[in-house]
């Protein structure tokens, strides 16, 4: 019999010998993971308490040292990754301070030194009060790697723990409620060892005003700047997303997918676009677009606490057209297949939702304003190759970053679920992953 284990390392072997297509696996029982609001805050919190009680208790090391040079070990530099932190830490208290105060409280034998006992004692108690504080916090990200390492061993310890931290906060931010599935801590694992960052994707809709539809230039539909689109209202709580991840030292590669391709794919099947529509000037709108949504995303707004990025800060940051992703040959048979036969991914209940949502996307103020209604055979039939497209939208993902999470932002998110995975259904591959924005629907 083939364990779990044996496949995942056959798996990631496959991956980082450059193999394009990992090999088929069943996934196993999810790693169970705790749901911890603001553990990445909280990480940070303790972890800049104890830079700082580290850098206080330095000062008064080095303001001693000075005056005994050679008593003592040479003091090294400190460092800044989590684990190290802690030890350093231990080792300033161990080597220095309690020597220090040893020396100093030693009644009639006792020493003056450069640093007066009250502050030794102040130092010292304040630094062993931050390790601890940080202890706390960070048990949750040791114990977590320590399992991955027992259920997924022979990779370097800085992915478990990388991989551990981005987890929990994840998995404190994910609206579904659910616990992470093997999926997607394989997905992260496989990332951090081979890139050192998580791999996350994003859609994001158009800004897009169809009263402008009828105009001399039906073309300015399609907005040139991202505020008041549907992503300015997602802004906050995206922005705890990566503030999270920030803070428990995650670090990301986000992939911005700008769906540009609604209109072609099924929005024009029922109703009719304009005649004298300027394609080339709308392509070079959503071309001009790309930059838009990357500058949104990292533009700096200033807060009670100085400035920081409307939603992403990271060195690593993508935004593209999804049009400028070529859907394979799979995926465009996803496509044709759930186009010929819905009710074979999809039941009644779905085909009405989704039209119930759609429905009001042409309400005064919403999304399609400006367009023609189309009656309730036409919305249908809209919703159906609307149903290919993400089925299609969700192989294509897949097969373009078999390590993408994407961080599902549409409502509602289980029916959006199937959707996206609706082209897995019959592969014997694994879904895409997501963490989702919204809670699910009931039902």
């Amino acid at each position: 019999m083939t364990t779990g284990n044996t496949l995942y390392r056959a798996f990631i072997s496959n991956e980082l010998n450059g193999r394009a297509e990992p090999s088929p696996a069943q996934p196993g029982a999810a790693t169970a993971i705790c749901r911890i609001p603001g553990i990445g805050d909280a990480l940070a919190a303790t972890r800049t308490l104890l830079l700082q009680r580290i850098d206080e208790a330095r000062e008064a090391v080095e303001t001693v040292l000075a005056e005994t040079p050679g008593s003592f070990p040479t003091l090294p530099p400190a460092p800044r990754e989590c684990q190290p932190l802690v030890e350093h830490a231990h080792f300033l208290l161990r080597t220095y301070l309690t020597p220090f105060m040893r020396r100093v409280f030693n009644r009639e034998q006792s020493v003056r030194i450069a640093v007066s006992g009250k502050r030794l004692k102040k130092v010292s108690r304040r630094l062993h009060d931050a390790v601890e504080e940080f202890d706390t916090q960070y048990r949750h990200v040791a114990d977590l790697a320590t399992r991955l390492a027992c259920e997924y061993p022979g990779l370097r310890a800085t992915t478990y723990e990388r991989t551990a931290a981005a987890l929990l906060v994840l998995a404190a931010w994910d609206a579904s409620h659910r616990s992470p599935t093997t999926t997607r801590t394989q997905s992260i694992l496989r990332s951090v060892e081979r890139h050192g960052r998580i791999r996350l994707g994003l859609f994001v809709c158009p800004p897009v005003d169809f009263t402008r539809i009828n105009g001399d230039r039906p073309e300015l539909y399609l907005g040139d700047h991202m505020h008041g689109s549907v992503l300015s209202r997602l802004t906050g709580r995206l922005r705890d997303l990566f503030r999270g991840l920030e803070g428990a030292q995650a670090e990301v590669d986000l992939r911005v997918f700008i769906g540009d391709t609604d209109e072609d794919d099924y929005l024009w099947y029922g109703v009719d676009a304009p005649a004298h529509l300027d394609r080339l000037a709308l392509d070079a709108r959503r071309e001009a677009l790309v930059g838009a949504v990357e500058d949104y995303l990292v533009e700096e707004i200033p807060g009670d606490r100085g400035n920081h990025p409307r939603v992403f800060r990271g060195a690593s940051l993508t935004v593209q057209r999804l049009s400028a992703l070529a859907p394979s040959t799979e995926c465009q048979k996803v496509y044709a297949a759930v186009l010929a036969a819905p009710f074979d991914y999809f039941d009644q209940q779905d085909i009405e939702a989704e039209s119930a949502i759609m429905r009001g996307l042409w309400e005064p103020g919403s999304y399609y304003q400006g367009l023609p209604e189309p009656d309730d055979c036409t919305l249908t039939a809209i919703v159906v190759r609307k149903f290919a497209t993400y089925a299609m939208q969700g192989r294509l993902l897949r097969e373009s970053d078999f390590d993408l999470v994407l961080v599902q932002s549409e409502r509602p998110s289980m029916l959006r679920a199937r959707m996206l995975n609706a082209g897995w259904d019959e592969s014997g591959r694994s879904p895409l992953s997501t963490v989702d924005f919204f809670e699910p629907e009931e039902g």
